[in-house]
């Protein structure tokens, strides 16, 4: 079994991780390069504001006046504040803090972070100014504000605009976003997560994908390269054509083994929920995999005890994560343990009914907002990954406890929390049928 594991692991595990480091240094050369390409901008911009005007026309007889329209779009950087930002474009003082002022009613200039877009539109205005006794230098450059659009949200921004007195006037303005649907279809090759970025699909939709099967499916050693998927995902396009975000998944399947895992989402009581073909909620009492992105290092059973140097029953299993990743609650309960707790470390221990448990140990630091006693709902953190106690490295060391004696995680049953019947059941079905007749006629969006 050691040699299959490490094979399972050289095969699926490496090349998993070697497609994320791909990935992400791809994402963020791209972003790397979209930054420097926007600071190049408005370095160019500042530095032709910055250059004086020399126009030598004394004794000439002429006068003039330019007016000119400018846009600016400014990415914040690190250190940027909107009192700067304005400044900086040369706009005058009276006007910054009358914008500031106004914007301040709808929404507060210091929130503003790195990466946020501001447009500003105004205009400059050059003209001879005969009061100054030097012609060759007496040139008059005034910049007027009209209007400044922050980018508030995705869905909403903020628009600053120059009011015919001279003041300001704010407001809150809704960007009308297009709904569309698409629909995804391939095979796995690297693994579930990878394949579908690699395919189009959002990492937010991945993840909220393989959220909704942390109740059926052990990631680690239920998938394997020839499995299928298939989603539904909204997505939501502005009226320029630019894809906004995306949003819910409507439908999602995973045929694993020939075994198709099909969930439909349906709306009960104006709360979207997930459910099998047959009306049953995926939605189930215990988590099998309480943390996202981990690899099963370790299962439940005898081992040799990597500290001690003998054999001994592990009763748990272990996900190695890097030190800091989020253990979530695997169901509703009460926590019963919350503190330090022997070769454990720092250790949880949270009672879901008068039968069952869930322990996790080893980890870096607890979550503060909750204490012993505290009611906990499935899927909130209660603490950290990290190597506290006996440990080699950081992992979460999570065990499943019935009548206060450890059982096997992967054999436990979870019942699921909810069974549409009657005229739900029926809305249902309608709901289930407008979806097939999406995942028929919508053409696959597989960029292979």
């Amino acid at each position: 079994m050691i040699a299959v594991d490490k094979a399972i692991e050289r095969q699926f595990f490496k090349p998993v991780v070697i497609s994320i480091i791909t990935s992400f240094i791809l994402f963020q050369g791209f972003e790397y390069t979209q930054n420097l390409i926007a600071d190049y901008q408005e370095s160019s911009i500042k530095k032709r504001q910055a250059t004086p005007i020399r126009i030598n026309i004394s004794g000439s007889g002429m006068n003039f006046d330019i007016d000119e329209d400018q846009v600016v779009e400014h990415h914040v950087k690190s250190g940027d504040t909107m009192l700067k930002i304005l400044i900086d474009i040369g706009a005058e003082e009276e006007d910054v803090f009358a914008i500031l002022t106004a914007t301040k009613k709808v929404f507060d200039p210091k929130s503003i972070s790195r990466g946020d877009r501001i447009t500003i539109k105004y205009k400059v205005k050059i003209g001879y100014d005969t009061s100054q006794a030097d012609a060759k230098t007496s040139v008059a450059r005034n910049i007027t504000i009209n209007s400044v659009n922050i980018a508030s949200s995705l869905e909403e921004e903020i628009v600053v605009s120059r009011k015919n007195d001279g003041g300001y006037d704010a407001r809150e303005v809704k960007i009308k976003l297009l709904r569309y649907i698409s629909r995804y279809s391939g095979v796995l090759k690297n693994g579930l997560f990878v394949d579908g970025v690699e395919a189009g699909i959002s990492p937010t939709s991945m993840m909220n994908m393989i959220n909704l099967y942390g109740y059926d499916v052990d990631f680690q050693r239920d998938i394997r390269s020839g499995d299928k998927f298939e989603m539904l995902v909204e997505s939501f396009y502005a009226e320029d054509g630019k894809k906004i975000k995306d949003g819910n998944v409507l439908f999602s399947s995973l045929t694993l083994q020939n075994r198709a895992i099909d969930i439909y989402m349906h709306k009960v009581g104006g709360r979207i929920e997930y459910f099998d073909a047959k009306g049953n909620s995926v939605r189930k009492s215990l988590l099998r995999t309480p943390i996202n992105g981990a690899r099963v290092s370790s299962g439940f059973g005898m081992r040799r005890h990597p500290i001690l140097g003998y054999s001994k029953m592990h009763k748990g299993t272990d996900f190695a994560a890097s030190t800091g990743t989020p253990i979530l609650a695997a169901g509703n309960g009460t926590i019963a343990y919350f503190g330090v707790k022997g070769g454990y470390g720092n250790y949880v221990q949270i009672r879901h009914n008068s039968d069952y448990s869930t322990a996790y140990g080893h980890a870096s630091r607890f979550n503060k907002k909750f204490h012993l006693g505290s009611t906990v709902k499935q899927g909130d953190i209660v603490a950290y990954v990290g190597t506290t106690g006996r440990s080699t490295g950081p992992h979460l060391h999570f065990e499943v406890l019935y009548k206060g004696s450890q059982i096997n995680p992967a054999k436990v049953k979870a019942t699921s929390g909810l069974k549409l019947t009657g005229k739900e059941l029926v809305r249902f079905e309608g709901s289930k049928a407008e979806i097939d007749k999406y995942r028929k006629n919508i053409p696959n969006q597989i960029r292979r």
